[in-house]
């Protein structure tokens, strides 16, 4: 198998330990309070997981599912992901600083015949604005998925 090849690295600190912000990356109803509108998920490796987004516009929602790969408690998770039909890896790595927990997101894969800018272009501001909808949640309660994509949040 070949090496995982990273095409967006992104962080985030977050005011929360990292237990707390460990069960919002993996547990259904913690997801849906700030990604998916709908989750399923079995965070254990080989487990599987399903995402839904669902937007005002029905023609934006989407689903996403996979299979968890590794998943070690409160300090690293990694998933399957198919993005625009490449096999793909989300890996989450959760570290302490300055009493913090600092999440970094690792999205790669292993596929030659790619394009690697594309993915980028196609991801990036999604997993940015996720990744501060986290923050945010977790911090002060606030959610912007319906204010700033239109998300029908449950």
């Amino acid at each position: 198998m070949s090496k995982h090849k990273s095409f967006i690295k992104q962080s985030v600190s977050i005011k929360k330990p990292h237990e707390v912000v460990f069960k919002a990356l993996t547990q259904a109803d913690e997801l849906m309070s700030w990604f998916p509108s709908c989750a399923e998920s079995d965070p254990q490796p080989g487990g599987t997981y399903q995402l839904f987004w669902d937007f005002i516009d029905a023609s934006q929602n989407g689903s996403q599912d996979g299979e968890y790969v590794e998943v070690i408690p409160s300090e690293k998770l990694s998933y399957t992901w198919k993005a625009n039909s490449v096999p793909t890896l989300v890996t989450f790595v959760l570290s302490e600083a300055n009493g913090e927990t600092v999440v970094d997101l690792d999205h790669s894969t292993s596929q030659d015949d790619v394009d690697e800018k594309k993915l980028r272009d196609d991801h990036a501001n999604q997993w940015g604005f996720f990744l501060m909808n986290l923050k945010g949640y977790l911090e002060v309660g606030m959610d912007l998925r319906k204010e700033k994509l239109n998300q029908i949040t449950h």
